[in-house]
């Protein structure tokens, strides 16, 4: 059986599935074009966005680092593609709740690592989340002391705080993350 019909059918799936996209940035003058990851790890309804340059796969620390070469246009091409990753995901799983943390930013020339709570790429999902997904489909919740950014699916929910918790702790086990 596939995976959405076991979450249409309201079946607890406990498994850690891992969908895989890829695309390229734009080329520059400095650098050739990127090929970055889009990782999406799915817990039963909660479907972990996560993303990096292609040629970090080895580093533990690959959706840390700060990419020089790109300026914030080409930064917001990044997140908005990976933002458009939601829609064909809600295509194949109409009740997807949505989690992306904002990872702390490394930076390499600098050697210095911005703090956990609160920091500048969780503003930024944030701000993106509300304006492109709005509150028709989601409740949107902020977890600013670990920069993480939830959207639960309203969608066939009758306790919508109820769902939210129990994402939550789902979350705080599976990533090991002190609240």
């Amino acid at each position: 059986m596939h995976l959405s019909n076991f979450l249409k059918q309201g079946i607890r799936v406990q498994l850690l599935i891992r969908i895989i996209y890829k695309f390229y940035s734009n080329r520059k003058d400095i650098c050739q074009r990127l090929k970055y990851i889009v990782r999406v790890e799915v817990t039963n309804d909660i479907f972990a966005i996560k993303f990096y340059a292609a040629r970090d796969k080895k580093l533990d620390n690959k959706y840390n680092r700060i990419l020089k070469m790109h300026n914030y246009t080409e930064t917001l091409r990044i997140f908005m593609t990976c933002a458009s990753i939601v829609p064909l995901i809600l295509q194949e799983f109409p009740l997807a709740s949505f989690v992306i943390n904002g990872a702390q930013s490394l930076d390499l020339e600098s050697n210095k690592i911005e703090g956990r709570a609160n920091n500048q790429r969780f503003r930024l999902y944030k701000n993106m989340a509300t304006q492109l997904f709005g509150k028709e489909r989601f409740e949107h919740y902020e977890f600013i002391e670990i920069s993480s950014y939830l959207m639960v699916n309203k969608k066939e929910c009758s306790d919508i705080e109820r769902k939210k918790d129990r994402i939550k702790e789902t979350l705080l086990n599976l990533y090991d993350i002190d609240s």
